[in-house]
């Protein structure tokens, strides 16, 4: 059986399978999906630095409470399952859908994929897979958000790419978003090739992560996005380890003026110029709410740091993915009031070298 459809048998116990009214295919995703809600909040967000790589197998930590956050309230843990296996449970954010964005933190090479979520009891569990330029698991801390939104207006838009196989699809309507109400679409190119469609929404301006889904020694990252029309157009590529293209699902968020969890504060960037010392991000592809404007320094190859006027970096959380058409990937090294956030890019194989990225902040 899927690994989901365990997940959700082991979260409901002893509840009678009477409760259970629908059965969900999708993709390889097999969910059983109960008549009643869950006792959880029906939308919000949450957020993590998961910053004991190595802690003791199944027993729950709490991580820094600066850098953790629960919409509802509740207290965010984490749990390492094994090598580079690790759950993050999310109280009260127990219900189907949202999406997830998942980024290796410090200085290693290693990278880091959303396997899969799912709620077990009023829990949203969020499991998460780390990985060696060579492909083995391996321990690295990490950040993660997660937002389930149902906020109709602005530009704001996600989904989970299912059907990495598909020539065009209508990804699951479950697992994805538009703030216009206009139904999101993907379609397929070519090996590991794709481009998300998300209608009256568009604007050559805003922002886009990408994360790579499954329990796969793969990376997703965006090649570009702007307006085609009314709509946005994301593309995204995702690769093996190794650097070759393949099929892959994925997760996408688009938003613009806001932050990718819809909240504030929060601050966003486009990194536009990767061999430059120091300059300002095309002003349509940043964002600070303060209204400040952000900026970006080059510290040696491969090294960043995006400074966030007014921005609280002693607390949030921060995602990064690389940006262009080649397989370099981006991390988060560390963030700091003094410092800013200070992000790192490989090659495929793990060696530091400059490219484009995105990188987002939130509170």
């Amino acid at each position: 059986m899927h690994m989901k459809f365990l997940t959700v048998l082991r979260g409901w116990g002893a509840r009678t399978l009477g409760a259970l009214v629908t059965l969900v295919l999708t993709a390889g995703m097999v969910a059983l999906v109960p008549s009643t809600a869950y006792a959880a909040a029906s939308r919000g967000f949450a957020y993590v630095w998961a910053n004991q790589a190595s802690a003791p197998l199944n027993t729950p930590y709490t991580p820094a409470s600066s850098y953790s956050r629960n919409s509802t309230g509740g207290v965010n843990t984490v749990v390492r399952t094994g090598v580079g296996q690790y759950t993050v449970r999310l109280p009260r954010l127990g219900l189907l859908g949202g999406t997830v964005h998942v980024t290796a933190y410090g200085a290693t090479s290693h990278s880091c994929n959303v396997a899969y979520w799912l709620p077990v009891g009023d829990r949203l569990d969020v499991h998460v897979r780390c990985f060696t330029p060579s492909g083995f698991r391996a321990d690295t801390r990490f950040t993660a958000s997660f937002v389930n939104t149902a906020y109709l207006g602005g530009r704001f838009g996600y989904v989970w790419a299912n059907q990495p196989t598909s020539g065009a699809y209508t990804p699951s309507a479950t697992y994805q978003f538009n703030s216009a109400g206009a139904t999101n679409t993907i379609t397929r190119s070519s090996v590991g090739q794709y481009a998300v469609r998300l209608p009256a929404i568009g604007s050559a301006a805003g922002h886009v992560q990408a994360t790579a889904y499954g329990d796969v020694a793969a990376r997703c990252k965006v090649v570009n996005w702007y307006p085609s029309g009314t709509a946005q157009i994301a593309n995204v590529r995702c690769f093996s380890l190794g650097g070759a293209l393949r099929d892959t699902r994925f997760t996408l968020t688009y938003t613009r003026s806001t932050g990718i969890l819809r909240i504030t504060p929060a601050a966003y960037a486009w990194a536009n110029q990767p061999i430059s010392a120091a300059y300002s991000p095309a002003t349509a592809y940043q964002y600070n709410s303060s209204g400040s404007t952000n900026r970006i320094t080059r510290h040696g190859v491969g090294l960043y740091r995006f400074h966030t006027p007014n921005m609280p970096l002693g607390y949030g959380n921060v995602q990064v993915t690389a940006y262009g058409a080649d397989s370099k990937h981006c991390k988060v090294d560390y963030w700091t009031p003094s410092t800013g956030i200070q992000v790192r890019c490989f090659t495929a194989a793990g060696a530091p070298t400059d490219t484009y990225y995105d990188v987002s902040f939130v509170r």
